[in-house]
């Protein structure tokens, strides 16, 4: 454990250390906030509420999936996309330390920096337009909130590696992993809640683990399900993280004896 604390502080300080890259990334970052709530407020014009949301719940709603974004959608798939490719992934395989583990480390830090800005952006953002926000009262909300950011943040991760890992059999895995980031966002709801779709593909996406990394979450923070209901799609998420885990590491062990096999 404490080799990954180490690589925590060390990428931690080179995070915190690359400025102008962080600082474009929050902007552009508070720039879809800006724009999302820009669309909902014209949508919303005088209306008192809309799909079931107050003014209010909606922007709260914006704010959280800024939240989110920044503490789910940050990963090191094309990372591992590189260090396959460049064979620069020969050197964390002879290291005493597990690749995943090490890069979760590596993320973690980005995390603690890009959430730490997103609070920031939130709180500027709720300050400067009208209407107020919506925050929980119920400690147990705020609990089941951060269980199911925390599953959320980790199954985009091993998703993300799951894909990435096809750089083990082929050099066009940037393509694939760069239409499942988009993909994943709006499938996430992390552009707008999951309520506008239609029935039937809210009912295919609810089959999948996508609607548990922002829109779950960011309903659970306003209140929209009861503890009871939260709690069991608590338990549907951990299925889901079990099962990607489950996957990324038996693809990430297949592709690493295709790796040295062609190595070798």
């Amino acid at each position: 454990m404490k080799k990954y604390l180490v690589a925590y502080s060390i990428a931690l300080q080179e995070t915190l250390q690359r400025r102008s890259t962080l600082l474009m990334d929050r902007l552009g970052g508070f720039a879809v906030v800006v724009s999302l709530y820009s669309f909902w407020s014209a949508l919303l014009g005088d209306k008192t509420s809309f799909l079931g949301y107050t003014r209010s719940e909606m922007l709260t709603y914006v704010l959280v999936i800024n939240v989110l974004r920044s503490f789910v959608f940050t990963g090191r798939g094309w990372q591992l996309v590189g260090e396959i490719s460049s064979g620069r992934i020969s050197s964390y395989l002879v290291r005493p330390v597990s690749y995943h583990g090490y890069s979760l480390a590596l993320d973690m830090a980005q995390k603690t920096v890009h959430v730490t800005s997103a609070f920031l952006e939130v709180a500027l953002l709720a300050w400067l337009v009208p209407g107020g926000i919506f925050l929980p009262r119920d400690p147990a909300t705020w609990a089941l909130f951060a269980g199911t950011a925390i599953f959320a943040s980790l199954i985009f991760f091993f998703l993300e590696m799951l894909v990435s890992s096809m750089a083990f059999w082929t050099s066009e895995s940037g393509g694939p992993l760069f239409c499942f980031e988009i993909f994943l966002q709006f499938a996430a709801g992390a552009f707008f809640p999951l309520d506008v779709l239609p029935e039937g593909i809210r009912r295919l996406l609810a089959a999948t683990p996508f609607p548990y990394m922002v829109f779950v979450p960011a309903r659970i923070f306003l209140e929209k399900v009861p503890h009871h209901e939260a709690l069991r799609l608590l338990g549907v998420e951990a299925g889901w993280l079990a099962a990607v885990i489950l996957a990324a590491l038996g693809v990430w062990r297949q592709g690493v004896k295709s790796y040295a096999a062609e190595g070798g």
